[in-house]
């Protein structure tokens, strides 16, 4: 059995406590917004049952997170020492402050979490290093802010995991939380969300996403699906809303 199992499967966790059940990657909003929006694409949207709404937006989702932020978490894994520079240049490419706050919120939470409770996953002192660096940044104004994608990337090279392990389980999260917001907003049930995370459309997705967002450097990234952006900045604008993004 692979020594790299065991903390895979930790970070991999949807009970990890990182507040991630706050958030719904503005599916709240493209749902309100395909409900009663009066654009003539999102018109289409309005007979489509829930089911494929959200299967829909899970695939726009995907490619945009392989985009943005996929290169940053492999950016940070290969240069730990690198860390807040690169989460300085994460905060100036992501335009949307809602989801810098949900970015930001997350990645602190998972940097907390390592340091105390997982720490213990990493023997190397060098590495160890980089984490504390790196949460030191946050109290210097200009320098870093703590995006998860970073984090990510910096506390699974810590804790000892493959790249391309990390590159899947940070899509793979990302596609469970979406799915896990559906579920709570009444949009799907469990065994719908479950199929839908099981299905073969899901893994293709998935694995486009890593093999897409692999390639990127981060001097490349930039949102390819506009309409995410705006999903999540109008989030704040809804009558009424149980997420925070």
């Amino acid at each position: 059995m692979s020594t790299s199992l065991h903390p895979l499967l930790l970070l991999s966790d949807s009970a990890l406590p990182l507040g991630s059940f706050a958030f719904s990657s503005s599916l709240e909003s493209f749902l309100a917004h395909a409900s009663h929006g009066s654009n003539p694409h999102l018109q289409s949207h309005q007979r489509a049952p829930a089911r494929e709404l959200v299967s829909t937006f899970l695939a726009y989702s995907l490619l945009s997170v392989s985009t943005t932020v996929l290169p940053f978490v492999t950016a940070a894994y290969n240069s730990p020492d690198k860390a807040a520079e690169l989460d300085d240049e994460l905060d100036a490419s992501t335009l949307c402050p809602v989801a810098k706050r949900a970015s930001v919120s997350q990645g602190r939470a998972l940097v907390g979490v390592w340091e105390k409770s997982l720490v213990a996953l990493c023997p190397s002192i060098e590495l160890q290093a980089c984490v504390k660096a790196y949460k030191a940044a946050f109290r210097k104004p200009g320098e870093a802010q703590g995006h998860l994608p970073v984090a990510w990337g910096l506390i699974c090279r810590a804790a000892g995991l493959g790249l391309a392990d990390v590159q899947y389980i940070f899509v793979l999260n990302h596609a469970k939380a979406v799915l896990s917001a559906a579920v709570r907003l009444g949009a799907i049930g469990p065994y719908e969300s479950q199929k839908i995370l099981a299905g073969e459309e899901t893994r293709r997705l998935l694995m486009e996403a890593v093999e897409r967002g692999g390639r990127l450097g981060t001097e490349e990234v930039g949102q390819t699906v506009p309409a995410v952006d705006l999903w999540q900045g109008r989030h704040e604008l809804l009558y009424s809303r149980v997420f925070n993004s």
